[in-house]
């Protein structure tokens, strides 16, 4: 019952402060601020294992002892879902591109038992006409005993 009533005490608490902070003037919002372009793009991958995996900026690693798996590459930072941006897989080592709504623009590529693998990539907004510089991504799988 204690803990309840702290509770409710706090977010009173909190409801009377944020309405003693709506009379305060706000700062005035800062110009030319523009949306996420292109150049906030980092680049990422995972290997896939049996669990649910997910984009990891920059590196990825898994521990196997399966000769070799599955990387997935792409691109975190930006939103991918309405057609603004363009990625390009660099250097002709994707052996599947594609596109998912979670991930967003793809590539796999096959990594094996002791090997790292990169894969370079740009992006392109096609709002602003700006490209990111070269993005690169490195994954590697390794022996576990």
């Amino acid at each position: 019952m204690r803990r309840l009533f702290l509770g409710v005490a706090a977010v009173a608490a909190m409801s009377l402060s944020s309405a003693a902070w709506a009379g305060e003037p706000r700062p005035a919002p800062a110009q030319g601020i523009q949306s996420l372009g292109a150049g906030d793009a980092v680049p990422a991958c995972y290997v896939d294992t049996p669990a649910w995996d997910y984009l990891s900026a920059g590196s990825c690693m898994a521990l196997g002892t399966d000769g070799w798996r599955y990387v997935t590459f792409g691109v975190l930072g930006i939103d991918q879902s309405g057609g603004r941006y363009v990625i390009q897989f660099l250097d002709g080592t994707c052996s599947s591109p594609g596109y998912s709504s979670d991930e967003g623009y793809t590539c796999l590529q096959t990594v094996y038992l002791n090997q790292m693998v990169t894969q370079r990539m740009q992006v392109y907004d096609t709002w602003t006409g700006q490209w990111s510089g070269i993005l690169t991504a490195y994954a590697s799988y390794e022996y576990f005993f």
